[in-house]
């Protein structure tokens, strides 16, 4: 990959390799990104264009002024993608749907100030300013980026608040009996909730909640329940502290009854045409 092609934002930051510190560049016009549930594998289109880049040609870009895009987080399995293809129909929306360097930044995030860890704090700090300055980049005719988390990347909301001050979030649940009823029906629903449940253990117990457990000692079932309650927890102390003005909770029960009302609370929010 040559710089002037990673300057181009019709290339995204694809992947993140922090073994072999380097950065996967991909190529997605404006309908790819349209047309991508999720921004991984299997988003990667035929004859793709692009290349594999050293970390640094991320690291050591020079961040413009674009306004941030603004955020969906959530807790998974809760009409997150709906709610992202709703907001796609603004015309001027681009939604860019869980890429995978940000899944990665958030594994490593926990671990920072460890001698394991890949990515000094710095480098960490500076690796997700940089890829939020790309994702803001929206294509023509988009003038402005809407990405959706994964949901094991609720541990960068604050980092990233704090980071992009023009930045707003979403943040989506639903009510735990019909959350835990519609991961019960899949074992890859459970799995894919209790991959996120350490870090969500961790959570809890920086803020002295379930200190007496390890993750070993509890049922997968009982791991989706853990991980519902760390993020009410979370969304909570997000909704009522220094973010307060920056965040909007979304029930997904109440979009579903009420969606024009609640639709028009989060174009109000994202400051989108309502």
């Amino acid at each position: 990959m040559t710089a002037a092609a990673i300057e181009t934002p019709a290339f995204l930051p694809f992947k993140l390799d922090l073994i072999g510190r380097r950065v996967l560049w991909l190529r997605l016009d404006e309908a790819q990104r349209r047309e991508a549930a999720f921004l991984d594998d299997r988003a990667v289109p035929p004859n793709a264009e692009g290349g594999w880049a050293p970390l640094e040609t991320l690291l050591s870009r020079n961040i413009d002024d674009t306004p941030p895009a603004h955020a969906i987080f959530h807790i998974g399995h809760c009409g997150s993608t709906l709610l992202s293809r709703l907001i796609d129909t603004w015309p001027d929306v681009q939604g860019l749907r869980e890429p995978l360097p940000l899944r990665t930044l958030a594994e490593a995030w926990p671990t920072l100030d460890e001698a394991t860890s890949r990515l000094s704090p710095d480098q960490a700090e500076d690796a997700l300013r940089a890829l939020w300055a790309r994702w803001s980049q929206a294509l023509s005719p988009h003038s402005r980026s809407v990405v959706k988390a994964t949901s094991s990347c609720n541990g960068l909301i604050s980092p990233l608040l704090s980071q992009q001050p023009r930045m707003r979030a979403v943040l989506m649940d639903m009510p735990l009996r019909p959350y835990l009823a519609t991961l019960l029906k899949s074992p890859n629903s459970v799995f894919d909730a209790a991959s996120a449940a350490g870090e969500r253990l961790r959570y809890l117990q920086r803020h002295g909640v379930a200190t007496h457990l390890s993750l070993h000692q509890i049922p997968l079932h009982r791991q989706c329940a853990l991980g519902w309650f760390a993020e009410q927890m979370r969304f909570d102390s997000l909704a009522k502290g220094r973010y307060e003005d920056r965040v909007l909770r979304l029930d997904f029960e109440s979009l579903l009854e009420e969606p024009a009302r609640e639709l028009h609370r989060v174009a109000a929010h994202l400051g989108l045409d309502t």
